[in-house]
């Protein structure tokens, strides 16, 4: 059997060794796949726990196909990408943002098959700095079939709803982008998701860019944070789904305002 690596605390985190992810016993959340999922996910890279990076899940689930979550890792600065991870789902993976001029800040919904550690994990360079709360939820879905049957409006599929607001440090973005995001795991109905989202300024030039995975909820309500760019009135959203449609929307960009905290505090509900 392989020894494990011993995790030392310094100053409230846990900080693995430099050879090893954050594969050992000293998990926050003590889940038996973390060391599984650090392997699958993070790699080679040093991990340390950080409560930077922060996750908001509802203290009650209502609804096991619509749970909102929030990671908000801007206490670290710039960062290079942000997965979110829930070890227990079927897919554990449920998104991957990059960043290359946006904040470490994603709001969105998803499906849980069960109780899980849900997490987010922030890369900045070659560090991993991980958060994470456990989400205590009832089973089902990811797999089981919707009480009231499920029909995809063809007509509306890909139709999207965003605005964008201006923000001290940059803009907010919220889109809802009709769309089914069938798992693959219900009987005779495919895999049939949104898997790419970008968000780039009038050059072209892309400002974030988000990998979609089968646990993001149907109908994919996302929340971020792109940087204003130098020029131009309006951000373009393209977004390609698993059958090859591509869908572009082109939202305005409202202009500067002196009010910086107009809109404090709202960028985490969806």
């Amino acid at each position: 059997m392989p020894v494990l690596p011993v995790f030392r605390p310094v100053a409230g985190r846990f900080v693995a060794p430099a050879a090893a992810p954050s594969s050992g016993s000293r998990d926050p959340l003590d889940s038996p796949l973390w060391p599984s999922m650090a392997e699958r996910f993070l790699g080679e890279r040093r991990a340390v726990f950080d409560d930077a990076v922060q996750v908001r899940l509802p203290p009650v689930t209502e609804d096991q196909t619509q749970v909102p979550v929030t990671v908000d890792a801007r206490a670290l600065g710039r960062a290079d990408e942000l997965l979110v991870i829930a070890d227990l789902n079927p897919f554990p993976l449920t998104l991957r943002l990059e960043t290359p001029a946006a904040q470490p800040f994603v709001a969105f919904r998803m499906k849980i098959e069960q109780g899980t550690p849900i997490r987010a994990a922030v890369r900045k360079g070659d560090v991993w700095h991980v958060g994470g709360r456990n989400l205590d939820a009832a089973g089902g879905g990811c797999s089981v079939p919707p009480v009231v049957e499920k029909k995809v409006d063809w007509k509306s599929l890909g139709e999207t709803r965003a605005r964008i607001w201006s923000e001290a440090d940059g803009l907010r973005l919220r889109l809802r982008m009709t769309h089914p995001m069938d798992t693959g795991m219900l009987a005779n109905i495919p895999l049939f998701i949104v898997e790419d989202l970008s968000v780039a300024d009038a050059a072209g030039t892309v400002l974030a860019r988000l990998t979609l995975q089968e646990p993001v909820a149907d109908n994919p309500t996302l929340t971020l944070l792109p940087d204003r760019p130098a020029a131009g009135e309006a951000l373009t959203l393209r977004a390609r789904n698993t059958n090859g449609a591509v869908f572009t929307v082109r939202v305005p960009i409202p202009p500067e305002t002196g009010a910086a905290g107009s809109v404090a505090g709202r960028e985490g509900r969806l």
